[in-house]
């Protein structure tokens, strides 16, 4: 493989962060250290993306680091890391170490600092994540063939793959996860390894898992990262619920269709296609609680699930105007208000045709609906409670709210009822 051209890779990082990355370069030199940047934003240069985050390798201690940088935070400095600012932009600084005395599967117990840049880069994951670009120098530092398997695709451990995956059992989980935002392919050793540190990976904290699930549901390929997980049954060493319905194999492609969507839809769809419609809700609720979900999180997605079922159980009546305001608007306004129909709306018919297969005819009548603005909730009543049991002093206190949902009813289905008259004139008939 041709090396790429150091001058080109460094050329593509934007400002102002190259110029920031330059002059923590030069201070450190200045202090006579070396800085090397490294990790996944060289590997994201290579593939020609633009990196998120910066991280350098440093050859001077974090104590050091804190004298001759004005704003630092030692976000890590038992491991080496300390965070060097620059205004609003943050850049993790970390000392070359080498980690030993790995015990929790997680961290290494002791590191030692004061040694080689090439004995910190064996140190690291993934032959794609070691490699070191100098940016004073203009040097690509390659000492595991990263560059070859970046361009083949390739995720493979530096080293024995049951020895990095003993040492963190996140690493396994991390793999799985760049094979849906690289679009790689685990090398077969690696990928046997999975399997083989299981129980490792069992002690990693679920708020980990969370967030590299999160990270795959997200991604452009999530399905590939998905069928990972229940290749090597990852989500089963953190959850009693039972997975991936009999219709997974079925729905799973779905998410194809949602690739241009946020998280909150996929994060839905994983729930209507992973468990099955009788059990989803009771399953979901335990499988947010044991990985660590947020209650919004948990609310929004099995909301928008429990209205994708309705509305595919009202197929027919969302084809008139008032089963659009009484199954689809109602519901949408009653949750989350009038200011989110739209995007709900949105979501649920890129639901739809995820899960059916079929475009949701009723999107643009939907649409049509919302933009007259009708009645869709109790406060949008021209009545309330005060004015029934005014025109009605003796109505039993029970019955006022039983009263109340019978009028919005009557005005979701014709919101011509709704006016004061009429309303009362129908509940004086009624009851």
């Amino acid at each position: 493989m041709m090396s790429p051209d150091p001058k080109q890779l460094i050329s593509q990082i934007p400002s102002p962060f190259l110029q920031d990355l330059l002059e923590i370069s030069k201070t450190i030199k200045d202090h006579e250290g070396e800085a090397y940047l490294v990790g996944g934003s060289v590997r994201d240069l290579i593939l020609d993306k633009v990196p998120h985050e910066y991280d350098l390798a440093v050859s001077i201690s974090p104590e050091k680091m804190q004298k001759i940088f004005k704003r630092t935070v030692p976000t890590g400095i038992k491991h080496g890391t300390i965070t060097v600012l620059f205004q609003d932009r943050s850049y993790e600084l970390t000392t070359f170490r080498k980690d030993e005395d790995y015990i929790d599967g997680r961290r290494p117990e002791t590191v030692q600092f004061g040694v080689s840049l090439s004995e910190d880069l064996k140190r690291r994951d993934f032959t794609m994540n070691a490699l070191a670009l100098d940016l004073l120098q203009e040097i690509l530092v390659d000492e595991h063939s990263g560059q070859e398997d970046i361009q083949n695709s390739l995720i493979r451990t530096i080293g024995n793959p049951v020895s990095r995956f003993t040492e963190d059992g996140l690493r396994p989980v991390r793999a799985i996860r760049f094979v849906s935002t690289l679009g790689f392919t685990i090398h077969p050793e690696t990928s046997e390894a999975i399997d083989t540190c299981r129980l490792i990976t069992a002690k990693v904290s679920p708020e980990r898992i969370h967030d590299e699930f999160l990270k795959i549901l997200k991604s452009k390929n999530p399905i590939g990262g998905l069928d990972l997980l229940k290749k090597h049954k990852i989500l089963e060493l953190f959850t009693k619920t039972k997975l991936y319905s009999a219709d997974w194999e079925k729905y799973k492609n779905g998410f194809s269709k949602l690739l241009e969507t946020s998280e909150r839809p996929r994060l839905a769809y994983f729930l209507a296609s992973c468990f099955s419609e009788q059990t989803w809700l009771s399953d979901s609720t335990v499988f947010f609680k044991e990985l660590r979900f947020s209650n919004q999180r948990t609310k929004d997605s099995q909301f928008l699930v429990k209205t994708l079922y309705s509305i595919i159980r009202h197929k027919e009546e969302l084809r008139t105007s008032p089963g659009l305001r009484v199954h689809l608007l109602h519901p949408i306004a009653q949750y989350a208000g009038k200011k989110d129909l739209q995007d709900l709306c949105l979501e649920l018919s890129l639901l739809w045709s995820a899960f059916l297969n079929q475009e949701p005819f009723w999107l643009a009548s939907a649409e049509q609906e919302w933009k007259k603005d009708p009645p869709l909730l109790l406060s949008d009543l021209t009545i309330d409670g005060n004015s029934v049991r005014e025109k009605f002093p003796e109505l039993p206190a029970p019955k006022l709210g039983e009263i109340l949902r019978s009028s919005l009813l009557a005005v979701l289905q014709d919101p011509s009822l709704n006016s004061k008259e009429l309303l009362l004139d129908i509940i004086q008939k009624s009851f």
